[in-house]
């Protein structure tokens, strides 16, 4: 008797890039063009207004002149219990027509949803990459472009980015665009066109938060807005990856080793040192305060009612009162 073909997937890790390139691979295998948009659906878990029982209706529905539709649910690690529990049922019972796809940030498999959902769905594993699959990665981008990097130059990048895909890919998409007609990427690039990107700038950022200056971080936003306005989106998502890396070094700080911790959060020397420093400097309390305004400001931004600009301003009034 044949094996039924699994037709749900769970994404696992933090990495969003990966993530969203396999999600349009597979997005593009089960969809048709015309029918697409009929087809496809994305829901929020951690959304106020999110509804299990209207995805779970959508998932059940045939498609709409298409063989497939595709459901994505993210924020997966929101879900209520019972709202995971009547997740898995579907997973033990799934509509042939339905490919459901649900994201995680869960790095490991243990006990509970993510181990029951493991079972019953096609692993796709998103992790951040390693040191050495970093330089892969970064060489392989420029290559495709045509050109060819240092290791000097792919050092830097590493040093003045976070292990971030989304983030490495807007600076390496800007070198390429430097470098113009050279078929060279050089550090003296990464100098000019990195050494002033949001990261950078964000740090600053920190400190200012940190010591309540709300002129000082509102100027360096003016500044990001006036010299790097196709960065400013990137601030959001820098500032969250800070904070959030800043919340797990101030944990593990008190049980593992500069080693251990750098191993397990894939930090460099340079930007160890500068979360450890910051994570000392910072309550617990306040960084998860801090997090939750950010997190706020990306729902205002992502539902329109408040200009990015406007919402990144009041975000930084907020950090620094």
């Amino acid at each position: 008797m044949p094996i039924k073909e699994l037709t749900s997937y769970l994404f696992l890790g933090e990495e969003d890039f990966l993530k969203e390139a396999e999600l349009a691979r597979l997005k593009s295998k089960f969809l048709e063009n015309s029918t697409r948009d009929l087809n496809y659906n994305v829901f929020y878990a951690k959304e106020k207004d999110f509804k299990l029982k209207e995805m779970l209706d959508i998932l059940n529905t045939s498609p709409f002149m298409s063989p497939k539709r595709f459901v994505i649910l993210k924020d997966a690690d929101s879900l209520a219990d019972n709202d995971k529990e009547s997740v898995l049922f579907y997973l033990k019972n799934p509509r042939d027509s339905s490919i459901f796809a649900i994201d995680s940030k869960s790095t490991k498999i243990r006990e509970g949803f993510i181990l029951e959902a493991s079972k019953l769905a096609k692993l796709v594993r998103a992790a951040r990459l390693t040191d050495a699959e970093i330089n892969i990665w970064i060489s392989k981008q420029v290559r495709m472009a045509g050109k060819k990097i240092s290791a000097d130059a792919v050092n830097m990048i590493k040093e003045n980015l976070p292990n971030d895909l989304h983030v490495l890919s807007s600076g390496i998409g800007n070198l390429i665009l430097y470098a113009g007609k050279r078929p060279d990427i050089t550090k003296q690039d990464v100098e000019k066109v990195i050494y002033v990107a949001p990261l950078k700038t964000s740090f600053d950022l920190l400190d200012a938060i940190e010591k309540k200056d709300v002129k000082l971080a509102l100027n360096i936003f003016t500044s990001i807005q006036k010299y790097k306005k196709r960065e400013t989106e990137l601030l959001l998502g820098l500032l969250s990856w800070q904070f959030r890396m800043l919340l797990r070094v101030k944990e593990l700080l008190r049980i593992r080793s500069k080693f251990e911790i750098q191993k397990e959060l894939n930090l460099y020397n340079t930007k160890f040192d500068q979360m450890a420093r910051y994570a000392i400097r910072f309550k617990r309390q306040e960084i998860i305060k801090l997090l939750a305004e950010i997190l706020k400001a990306d729902s205002d931004i992502k539902t329109g009612e408040v200009p990015s600009r406007f919402a990144l301003e009041r975000l930084i009034l907020k950090m620094c009162s």
